[in-house]
């Protein structure tokens, strides 16, 4: 009888839930012939934020070929230790996830999703830079033949851009076709970021075709990325999460625990140390840590939800006014350059509260011959959506596409159409937040 052969423990590493196809695709919620508007998405989006955090009027400069994608802003200038920090597959990195806003995105591990692309694609090494604050991060990505796992290598040299982020992602050659392929939707997704977003001045290039879009409203009014949110907008469940990553971050930079009114002074209406004593008075929690909200190891969610009654009850719920419209002007200026018949433009815009939660809701709608075919342009929150998310709209039983059909507005008409959604907070149905769940 042969002796028991001893089994030994092996390791994986934790990269490999971002370095493989099936694996990016699950974190993306796309496939490989679509990670060209990934890119495009993420980054517009992060550089747009990053211009409205410092109320700056957003100006992107975007050059797409077969060697890559690249877009700069004009905005602070992504910091070192940022950079550090996403290329830290263990943990997520993010301003927004935990806060309920009416934001572009908030995944949480978009830039490492685009790190990781090219070394998917390629199989064999891949290269992304990132240039802000005078330092060139230079990032490449190559397999460990022996323990076949990628290796990140991050080189850091004196770098020209001063002011902005630029962020260049090197595309393989062998999965060009990706980019041609998808060129005329990039090209669609880049003026619906353009169409959503009246203070954004959009230059460059797509191949050998330029890119040219003018802000119309510089000073253009939205809700900030930066701006207080309202407690009217939090669920216990979205209040704890956020109770539960101040306590983590507290307790991983080494500080003494917050008191829970400064977590109270964040939200808007409640900066006023008037109303932060009626909150904490109203809940017992006056001079209370943060941490007296945890118990047994976990958010107590009984004395969130009644901190969360008292935050609503002293605190005015926020109109639909204050999210910000696109506005007729903007979408006129639109239509007209694109060559619409505009005799046969329309505009409708509805605003409201649903269970609680601000919404705006903007339509708009011109005759092109020109165009053989319906454009269907969509986004939420001032973001393009990668696909159409309002392809299924709840209690009316079918989504926009249908709607339009009926209407006499399938996809053979020679039309251009926007839907837009603003919205406090916004449910996806799927991974990749490309379908919107709205029973409005």
């Amino acid at each position: 009888m042969s002796a028991p052969i001893p089994r030994e423990t092996f390791k994986t590493s934790r990269l490999m839930d971002f370095f493989s196809v099936k694996e990016l695709t699950a974190q993306i919620g796309h496939g490989p012939q679509d990670w060209p508007l990934v890119v495009i998405k993420e980054l517009m989006d992060n550089s747009i934020d990053a211009c409205e955090d410092q109320a700056i009027p957003p100006a992107l400069h975007v050059e797409i070929d077969d060697a890559g994608i690249t877009i700069s802003d004009n905005g602070p200038g992504i910091a070192p230790d940022t950079v550090a920090n996403i290329l830290d597959y263990s943990i997520r990195v993010s301003s927004r996830e935990a806060y309920v806003a009416p934001c572009r995105g908030a995944q949480g591990n978009a830039l490492k999703t685009l790190i990781a692309m090219p070394y998917v694609l390629d199989g064999d090494q891949g290269k992304v830079e990132i240039e802000a604050l005078g330092i060139r991060h230079v990032i490449t990505c190559r397999v460990d033949r022996l323990r076949q796992m990628p290796v990140i290598d991050h080189d850091q040299e004196p770098g020209f851009v001063k002011n902005g982020t630029r962020f260049a992602l090197h595309w393989p050659q062998s999965a060009s076709s990706f980019l041609r392929a998808r060129s005329p939707r990039i090209l669609q997704m880049l003026e619906t970021f353009a169409v959503l977003n009246p203070h954004l001045t959009l230059t460059g290039a797509l191949f050998d075709e330029a890119l040219h879009f003018e802000a119309s409203a510089p000073d253009w009014p939205k809700w900030k990325p930066n701006e207080p949110s309202s407690p009217h907008w939090y669920t216990p469940d979205t209040l704890a999460r956020l109770i539960a990553a101040c306590v983590a971050s507290d307790e991983d930079h080494g500080r003494e625990p917050r008191l829970i009114r400064e977590l109270v002074a964040q939200f808007k209406g409640l900066t006023g140390t008037a109303k932060q004593k009626a909150v904490l008075d109203a809940t017992g929690l006056a001079r209370q840590p943060l941490t007296a909200l945890i118990k047994d190891g976990a958010v107590d969610r009984e004395r969130v939800a009644c901190l969360l009654a008292a935050l609503q009850q002293h605190s005015a719920p926020i109109k639909p006014q204050a999210l910000g419209s696109i506005g007729q002007p903007h979408l006129v200026r639109y239509f007209t350059a694109q060559g619409c018949e505009m005799e046969s433009f329309k505009y409708a815009r509805d605003m409201g509260v649903k269970n609680g939660i601000p919404y705006v809701i903007e339509m708009a709608f011109a005759w092109h011959p020109g165009l053989g075919r319906r454009c269907l342009m969509t986004g939420v929150n001032w973001s393009a959506g990668i696909l159409n998310p309002f392809r299924d709209l709840g209690a009316i039983g079918r989504g926009l596409d249908a709607l339009l059909a009926e209407r006499f507005a399938g996809n053979d008409e020679p039309i251009l159409f926007l839907a837009h959604l603003a919205a406090a907070r916004v449910a996806y149905s799927d991974r990749g937040k490309s379908a919107v769940l709205w029973e409005g």
